[in-house]
């Protein structure tokens, strides 16, 4: 399949450079646009398997073997292979070191295309409800069968006491899912979200940035996919906030919990100003049913903090999780505007309970980072939260909020783009707990270098900060224990390099650029 990789066009920018920022988030490999498996149709064919279990047993996030451990899919979007530049790979790492790589030609009617980027995208969740976790990637850059090139496509690979198994995986276009065809840049697949909803019912929630309605062109659409139905819409739908217009990249980023999901448009203009961006958060429907909107916000609503700028692109990145506390069951959401300021970046935590009020804004320099904010820094341009203790009462320590500042220089030791990443309780005052993340990765071995983008890709686990270093010399994924950050512990850092896939320097572009 031909390699069509192209930047999508976005008629309503205001210049050049808030196009430019916006297309290298486009190809980051996940803003979000931000990651190695090898089965037979019998068996494993990786370097070792993952033992196998009497049963899958539930719980565990990304436990694709249900032993009751946190697995870790690794990324290569850019990865060639059989020669097909940026094909694209995705390496599994067992909680129980055993490893696998899966390759898009292992997913049936499918070859190692150049230019799909397999991987570009992932999540998980427990489709068939078997206890084992199954595995959901985003192919944006999949050519359709009909020739047309950055249609996307969406793969769900089961898991299985014995691991992921590839020739069991369901591939499906929009065709197959009733959404409309497949055509050229709708990129469907570019954002995914997946989990259970608070209902019962496992879903996956895919972003179609690029789709056209009628003759408004990269407008956007977002497919809501279950195991019993599927809904499409977008912003021209009933029920849903906003006008669907040229280049508003609705579903640019998708992020989803138990209570809903939300939604990001980055390039919406508010009133005359381009590319401000905003966000909308909805209840996960029961049936086939556009789902309902809970609330949104830009920059310019009623309590949010800040005024709606050109080029801001809040909702470039969003995260969201549940958790517990004295009024009940919450929901809290953070949204990026990387673009703020002149590129410093801008963060903003809203409770989203019913509503959709801001809690807390902060910047590098209330979360921690004393070099202030500079311009190119896009702090917030990738985001995460995560509830260590869901279902107990949240405290500073397990309701974390974890924020990627990918163009932070480090102009005293000569590092342009070097990037770095923070960690903020998600609970009491700005600022209060906040802890960076330099220390651990240097004891952990990486050495930095310009043009890293430290921060483009992590994943927060329960245990594990997950960081991606996927474009250095010496490219590797860094596991730190939550207590060597949060209180000074001295656990083993855990460290993926492609070796440990048996994979040499050659095989690798983009090892690590998303993570699930």
């Amino acid at each position: 399949m031909k390699d069509d990789n192209t930047t999508m066009a976005v008629p309503n920018a205001s210049s050049t450079r808030t196009a430019s920022r916006l297309g290298k988030l486009m190809v980051r490999g996940t803003v979000r646009s931000t990651v190695l498996l090898m089965i037979a149709a019998i068996g494993l064919l990786s370097a070792s398997a993952p033992v196998a279990a009497q049963a899958c047993q539930a719980g565990a996030t990304s436990d694709f073997d249900g032993d009751g451990l946190s697995d870790l899919a690794i990324g290569d979007p850019d990865a060639t292979v059989s020669g097909q530049a940026r094909s694209g790979r995705v390496s599994i790492a067992y909680a129980d070191q055993a490893t696998q790589k899966i390759l898009q030609a292992q997913i049936p009617g499918n070859d190692n295309g150049a230019g799909d980027r397999f991987g570009h995208a992932m999540a998980s969740t427990d489709w068939n409800k078997d206890g084992c976790s199954d595995l959901v990637v985003g192919m944006p850059y999949e050519t359709s069968s009909a020739g047309a090139g950055a249609a996307g496509a969406v793969v769900l690979i089961p898991g299985s006491t014995a691991g992921l198994v590839p020739s069991q995986a369901t591939f499906w276009t929009q065709e197959a899912l009733d959404l409309g065809a497949s055509e050229a840049q709708d990129r469907f697949g570019f954002s995914i979200a997946a989990g259970t909803s608070s209902g019962g019912k496992p879903f996956i929630v895919a972003g179609n940035p690029g789709e056209s309605i009628g003759t408004i062109t990269n407008t956007g659409a977002i497919g809501y996919i279950t195991p019993s139905f599927v809904v499409g819409f977008h912003q021209d739908s009933a029920g849903v906030p906003g006008v669907a217009e040229p280049g508003d990249l609705f579903g640019y980023s998708v992020a989803a919990s138990p209570s809903g999901f939300v939604v990001g448009t980055p390039a919406e203009a508010i009133g005359t100003l381009p590319y401000a961006g905003s966000v909308v958060m909805y209840g996960h429907p029961a049936s086939k049913v556009i789902p309902t909107a809970v609330g949104g916000a830009d920059q310019d609503s009623d309590g949010v903090s800040g005024t709606a700028e050109a080029g801001d692109l809040m909702g470039a990145e969003i995260a969201m999780a549940d958790y517990t506390d004295s009024s009940g069951t919450s929901t809290l959401v953070v949204v990026g505007a990387p673009g703020e300021d002149g590129d410093n970046g801008w963060v903003l935590e809203f409770d989203a309970d019913g509503s959709f009020t801001q809690r807390r804004t902060f910047s590098q320099v209330t979360a921690g980072d004393l070099e202030g904010n500079e311009r190119g820094d896009a702090w917030g341009g990738a985001l995460s939260v995560v509830n260590r203790a869901p279902g107990a009462a949240a405290t500073w320590d397990k309701l974390l909020v974890v924020g990627g500042a990918p163009g932070e220089d480090k102009t005293g030791a000569g590092l342009i783009d070097r990037g770095t990443i923070q960690v903020i309780s998600g609970l009491g005052a700005v600022g209060d707990h906040a802890v960076g993340t330099d220390s651990a990765l240097t004891s952990a071995g990486l050495v930095w270098e310009s043009g890293q983008r430290i921060g483009t890709s992590f994943h927060a686990t329960k245990d594990h900060l997950y960081i991606a270093d996927p474009w250095s010399s010496k490219p590797a994924v860094y596991g730190i224990p939550w207590a060597n950050l949060l209180s000074g512990g001295t656990a083993a850092v855990v460290k993926y390099t492609p070796a440990t896939f048996g994979l040499g320097a050659a095989d690798s572009t983009s090892f690590g650029a998303s993570l699930a």
